[in-house]
């Protein structure tokens, strides 16, 4: 019954908006609700949840685009003439809202019986009291989050769709200062059906620990390097999610511009959009678009792109929306997004790879690379957790270190893609990547 009432107030809305003469509308109701179990600097935070919802309004009048929104339930109306005031100055409309219906499923997946407060607030302290023990100075922040959301479209069109997500969250950041030493380690995931193992995170931050016991010098040169699943994310996939944004070819600033069908990438590379998976499973998109399974790099091949309803109607040539049109916030016009990653595997274990390295650097955690130069696909980032592999083992953590290249000669020349995919962020399925002959800068 709550979802049909809501469902009526936005074909209330949809219908004042037509009487102001929007010709084309749509409506979009968000809403959440967040219940974090934190702690910070190795003591439990007061447990606050959060709530929140609004209503965003995107309509065309005369040709022109209005958008408004708010969060406050007694001005819906107000927002409809926002909106329509808004279209008078808008940008020009290039594209109509969608006609295609989509699967109004709405659960994506089912919460689980809630977890008692306690028990999350003693797990949460295990973690905390365990890794404290390493040393005297480690401070531990970190916890458990349960976000719940919901998000109901419709349009002049008759399109409708509905969607609940609950997004499990677990993560822990150790951070020790020994004078000058700066050392942070991060570890976190998300899922659909459970918490991820907090002493899964425990063990793997306590490894790195370990390994950082000594700082190791490095000297400036070429050497076979490592990327683990959250340094592949950080550099190259990243830098892939600009190069193939629709808006980015559309607005010809892409390298990858007219490369359409072009081999520009080592074979071992492979990259699809799986919407079906992951935490960011869903079946449309924030333009009521449905969403659909896509091979963006086929084997080194620039295989497609990915677009909102804008990106995709400036570009023209019969380009259509690929259900990738995401709102950053409720008061913003959607762009294109990616949901959901996959990076192929390659045949040899992570440790396979590590074992056969006679002197080489494994990257894992990077700092500065939104600082670069992402459109001609350059990068250059500094080394915020990295260690040496000295005789295929973990010889110390390096300091100082900078990575820098170019993913077009990088990616051209892959050594080696683990069989192993580790799940980054919730959402992206990542291997580890080998890159022989790689210069690390050091001071």
């Amino acid at each position: 019954m709550q979802t049909k009432s809501k469902i009526t107030n936005l074909e209330i809305l949809l219908e004042l908006a037509k009487k102001h003469g929007a010709g084309n509308v749509e409506i979009i109701q968000k809403s959440y609700t967040e219940n974090p179990v934190s702690f910070e600097n190795n003591k439990l935070k007061i447990l606050e949840s959060k709530e929140n919802s609004g209503i965003a309004v995107r309509l065309i009048k005369t040709g022109k685009i209005g958008l408004s929104s708010t969060t406050n339930p007694e001005a819906l109306e107000r927002t409809i003439i926002s909106a329509i005031e808004a279209s008078e100055y808008g940008p020009e409309a290039t594209f109509e809202f969608t006609k295609e219906k989509i699967d109004s499923r709405g659960v994506i997946n089912q919460a689980h019986t809630d977890i008692p407060l306690e028990e999350l607030v003693e797990r949460g302290t295990k973690v905390v009291n365990s890794l404290s023990a390493f040393h005297k100075d480690i401070l531990i922040s970190g916890g458990f989050n349960l976000l719940s959301g919901e998000t109901v479209y419709l349009n002049s069109n008759g399109v409708f769709g509905e969607r609940n997500r609950t997004v499990y969250s677990t993560s822990f950041y150790a951070n020790l200062v020994r004078g000058e030493d700066f050392l942070g380690i991060y570890d976190g995931n998300s899922s659909l059906e459970e918490f991820p193992s907090e002493f899964e995170m425990q063990n793997k931050i306590l490894e790195k620990l370990n390994y950082s016991k000594e700082n190791v010098l490095l000297n400036t040169k070429r050497y076979p390097v490592i990327f683990t699943p959250h340094a592949v994310m950080g550099i190259f996939v990243d830098i892939l999610n600009v190069i193939l944004n629709g808006k980015t070819i559309q607005q010809g600033i892409s390298p990858l511009v007219g490369k359409l069908g072009q081999k520009l990438f080592s074979e071992k590379l492979t990259l699809n959009e799986n919407p079906d998976i992951g935490t960011a499973k869903i079946h449309f998109d924030d333009e009521g678009v449905r969403t659909k399974e896509k091979k963006l790099i086929d084997r080194g091949t620039i295989n497609s792109f990915y677009f909102d309803l804008s990106s995709a109607s400036r570009l023209g040539s019969g380009t259509s929306s690929t259900g990738n049109g995401f709102k950053g916030g409720l008061a913003a016009a959607p762009v294109p997004k990616l949901t959901n990653l996959q990076v192929g595997q390659g045949k040899k274990s992570y440790k396979e790879l590590i074992k056969n390295i006679k002197e080489g650097v494994l990257v894992d955690q990077v700092l500065g690379a939104g600082q670069s130069n992402t459109l001609a696909g350059e990068f250059s980032v500094g080394i915020d957790l990295g260690f040496k592999i000295v005789n295929g083992e973990i010889n110390g953590r390096i300091k100082n270190c900078m990575v820098a290249g170019n993913i077009f000669d990088l990616l051209k020349n892959i050594t080696e893609i683990s069989s192993e995919v580790e799940c980054v962020y919730g959402s992206n399925f990542i291997p580890w990547f080998l890159i022989d002959d790689l210069t690390i800068g050091a001071k």
